[in-house]
């Protein structure tokens, strides 16, 4: 390894830097690996709330980052998993190399994109509520929110055998959807009547009231509604009396989407993980199953502020971003 480190930080509120540091080098752990990043993938929303400070109390500068195709480049004396040359998808900072215990990752398929591979981190984030769920496929499913958590949300559901419904006001959002291969797409629910008291599942994936507040109200009686997307700000003036009303007397089972409701890893009763899910995402996008090919930018780490001032804008032209790690 060289000795200089090169991160991304926010250093204050709605600005980022590529920082230059001073590599560790201590000796890894047992269970240790370490790797220089190849890419690194922006969130959209996780990342966003600390740019923006949406929940306020943030010391900066701070870490930023969500996941990361590193290529290996030392391991601990105890890993077995994987050796010098493998790449692996880590939920690792936006930095030149990172270090990660051997348990963290998930192995690249041999072969695939690293671009693809780090973008095997979002379909992940809606599997968990597809795991809890008890709706299964012969029924429709609703989708609120195109960015994407909810694109990749609708394309994993479809594989899965829903019949997919997906909505959001954005028109470039949903031309994304449509090219992605999701068939029924539209600007509001108001749209497509027919669907309206039939679907028995909904995944909110924009973190928006007006998304929750659709759903709930057009949702069979005994469906389910998770909310995917993180509220990082309140959107309406709406009174919670119209939420509870529609909960309440459609039988609506409300539940976190949160992705960390499953173990980090499988384990004896409980196959379904984190992990698992992570590696099988990127099994369905190298196989198609799932489309992530001209839905992202890539960028130089060095322009890391200008991507997160489109991101927070809503000015960024695609729907997610990568920092392209090598050429630093």
């Amino acid at each position: 390894m060289t000795e200089r480190q090169y991160a991304i930080q926010f250093i204050e509120k709605r600005k980022a830097a590529l920082v230059e540091g001073e590599i560790d080098q201590s000796p890894l752990a047992p269970d240790e690996i370490a790797g220089r990043t190849i890419v690194s993938l922006i969130s959209t929303g996780s990342e966003r709330g600390a740019y923006m400070d949406y929940f306020g109390g943030t010391v900066y500068p701070v870490s930023t980052g969500y996941a990361a195709v590193m290529e290996v480049l030392e391991i601990g004396s105890a890993v077995k998993n994987v050796k010098i040359g493998d790449r692996v998808l880590a939920l690792a900072p936006h930095q030149l190399y990172n270090r990660v215990k051997s348990d963290e990752i998930s192995l690249v398929p041999e072969g695939m994109n690293p671009e693809h591979a780090v973008m095997g981190r979002f379909p992940a984030v809606s599997m968990t509520s597809m795991i809890h769920t008890a709706i299964k496929p012969t029924e429709p499913v609703l989708v609120t929110g195109l960015g994407v958590v909810g694109l990749m949300c609708a394309q994993m559901m479809r594989h899965c055998g829903y019949e997919v419904y997906a909505f959001d006001p954005n028109e470039n959002r949903r031309e994304t959807a449509r090219a992605c291969g999701i068939r029924h797409v539209y600007a509001s629910l108001d749209e497509v009547p027919e669907v309206k008291g039939v679907a028995g599942l909904a995944m909110e994936c924009s973190g928006r009231e007006e998304g929750t507040y659709s759903l709930v109200a057009n949702l069979r009686r005994g469906g389910e509604l998770y909310l995917v997307g993180v509220p990082w700000y309140r959107s309406t003036d709406t009174f919670a009396h119209e939420l509870l009303k529609n909960v309440f007397y459609g039988f609506i089972q409300l539940r976190s989407g949160f992705e960390w409701s499953l173990p980090r890893h499988s384990r004896d009763f409980m196959p379904n993980s984190n992990f698992s899910n992570i590696a099988k995402s990127m099994e369905w996008i190298r196989d198609s199953y799932i489309k992530v090919e001209g839905i992202y930018e890539v960028a130089a780490p060095e322009r890391c502020d200008d991507i997160y001032s489109s991101m927070a804008d809503g000015t960024m032209e695609k729907t997610c971003a990568i920092f392209d790690w090598s050429r630093i």
